[in-house]
């Protein structure tokens, strides 16, 4: 007769068996990417508005950022409000690796700010972001970009609406010419091209993984 088994003859072999997974996961982190959004062009090679991207992870926020140190600075009127957004896989791989994937996608958005005060409204100072006016979006794709990034600027405009039944063509924009952000971020940001010194989520978690 088989000598049934304790829970105490079990315990080992579980922890071994956590231990396997955890060391492959951790070998192996590309099999967390089956799923991730990907950046799509059109036949000439623009990108492709990206779709669905407010439910990505949001790595970073920042407001009234500017270039020079003379900008105007109005109490009235606090600057662009910008949400960073990430793929979800492209973050997990980041956390787990300290490093973007192929086809990792940045979002920008840019958010004019609002007052919160006004009639009815229970807060009575501060600003608030607004609908965004344009994306700000880098891809990371080493086959299709010199340098490894490619980077592109979508203007949001008032658009005639489409007549019923017809679909909205999704706007397509080519890649900006390498001055006008490619040297920028390869001098100023602190990884691979991305200004992480500004994601404070993306760094955190990254940081908290490492422990």
């Amino acid at each position: 007769m088989r000598r049934p088994y304790t829970l105490a003859a079990l315990i080992p072999a579980c922890l071994l068996a956590v231990a396997v997974v955890d060391r492959f996961s951790a070998a192996d982190p590309k099999p967390h990417l089956a799923g991730m959004p990907l950046p799509e062009y059109n036949a000439d090679g623009a990108l492709l508005r990206p779709a669905g991207f407010d439910r990505w992870v949001v790595v970073g926020t920042s407001i009234g950022l500017s270039y020079s140190d003379d900008a105007p600075r109005d109490p009235a009127n606090p600057g662009l409000f910008h949400n960073v957004y990430l793929q979800p896989q492209a973050f997990e791989y980041y956390v787990r690796t300290g490093e973007f994937p192929e086809q990792t996608v940045f979002i920008v958005t840019n958010c004019p700010s609002r007052p919160a005060k006004g009639n009815g409204d229970v807060n009575r100072r501060g600003f608030f972001a607004d609908a965004t006016r344009g994306l700000e979006v880098s891809v990371k794709d080493s086959q299709r970009f010199e340098g490894g990034w490619g980077y592109f600027m979508f203007h949001d405009t008032e658009a005639p609406r489409e007549p019923a039944g017809e679909s909205k063509k999704r706007e397509a924009v080519p890649a900006l010419p390498q001055r006008d952000c490619f040297d920028c971020h390869a001098e100023h940001a602190r990884q691979d091209n991305v200004f992480t010194q500004f994601y404070s989520v993306l760094t955190g978690a990254r940081t908290e993984a490492v422990r």
